[in-house]
């Protein structure tokens, strides 16, 4: 099998520019001169984008249909990362290999901040938001996106949603990579649980929005994705 690409899957309020390309990833010498997928989820990184949230009912379904017929390794955070484990229970064939972080029994139950988030990007953060949903909500305005499609994302009926026993069943070498200071994503026993065969590092440090940028993380997620097979590079 040739080289597979890689795909970029940012977390919510992010998009491919802000989280990936301004933190380095696409220049991580452990990818060199692979094709690079940079991908923008739906309702980021576009004033125009929709703010209806039943526009933003499957979006696991609108990640595939932008996919290549072919295997592709997938670099997943938060938001992103669930979306490619759905991926990879539903559509195996597409997907080679799994590097998460900042995913973790949040995969099963709605983000508990939601709604302070929310609030935030409608009518503007105040002395009462909650200290997640402020920094989370100044943390989106790098991603050029439209603050009430960001909120409709929000609004979204659940999904992607996951079964933890086809996880089990998921063939893609994966790796989690976690934070013991990220407070949206751990804690993360039961997604280990589920799929007992995964790689999975804790490291210590970054806050759940500092993933990206976190040099670590960078690398244990990129080394995983290795592959000395030269290959042209492509990112769009």
């Amino acid at each position: 099998m040739s080289t597979p690409p890689i795909l970029f899957l940012h977390g919510w309020g992010g998009s491919f520019a802000s989280s990936f390309e301004a933190n380095g990833w696409t220049a991580a010498p452990a990818i060199a001169g692979r094709t690079l997928i940079g991908m923008n989820l739906p309702g980021h990184a576009d004033p125009e984008a929709s703010t209806d949230a039943e526009t933003y009912t499957d979006l696991m379904a609108s990640v595939a249909a932008d996919l290549p017929d072919r295997p592709v390794d997938i670099i997943g955070y938060s938001l992103g990362a669930k979306i490619a484990l759905a991926l990879a229970t539903a559509r195996p064939d597409n997907v080679h290999r799994l590097a998460l972080f900042g995913v973790g029994d949040n995969l099963f139950a709605p983000e508990p901040a939601a709604d302070a988030i929310i609030e935030a990007l409608e009518n503007g953060v105040t002395a009462e938001t909650p200290p997640i949903a402020k920094g989370l909500a100044e943390y989106s305005q790098a991603s050029g996106s439209n603050p009430l499609a960001l909120a409709a994302v929000l609004r979204r009926r659940p999904n992607p949603t996951v079964n933890a026993n086809a996880l089990a069943r998921v063939a893609a070498r994966t790796k989690l990579i976690n934070s013991a200071d990220d407070k949206v994503a751990w804690p993360d026993g039961r997604l280990r649980e589920a799929m007992p065969g995964l790689t999975y590092v804790q490291v210590n440090g970054p806050t759940h929005i500092a993933l990206p940028g976190d040099a670590d993380v960078r690398r244990l997620a990129t080394d995983f994705l290795r592959d000395d097979t030269p290959q042209r590079c492509d990112a769009r």
